[in-house]
């Protein structure tokens, strides 16, 4: 069955909309390439800097962080750019 990763996120304060916005198109086909089952994914952000990204997987096993332990670059620079005191990341299965 399929499922919903929802990873919700403040930007760091010195990250601005635009370089975030370079930066995770480079992070989107890193996962691309490296997280199996990616169907889609997407990132989105409000007007006062809250952001989400929201990816389907084709099965609730392929949708784990994992990846964020890998010691790609760009990884490390997605991960630099994000408030991990306000993150939130829930699976949700599909209906």
């Amino acid at each position: 069955m399929a499922v919903l990763e929802i990873h919700t996120f403040a930007l760091m304060h010195e990250i601005s909309a635009l370089d975030f916005r370079a930066l995770d198109e480079r992070m989107q086909e890193w996962c691309y390439v490296h997280r199996a089952g990616i169907a889609r994914r997407t990132t989105a952000r409000t007007d006062d800097g809250h952001c989400v990204v929201v990816t389907l997987f084709a099965t609730p096993h392929q949708a784990d962080e994992t990846y964020l332990s890998s010691n790609d670059e760009i990884v490390h620079e997605w991960k630099a750019a994000i408030n991990w005191g306000s993150s939130t990341s829930t699976m949700y299965s599909l209906l």
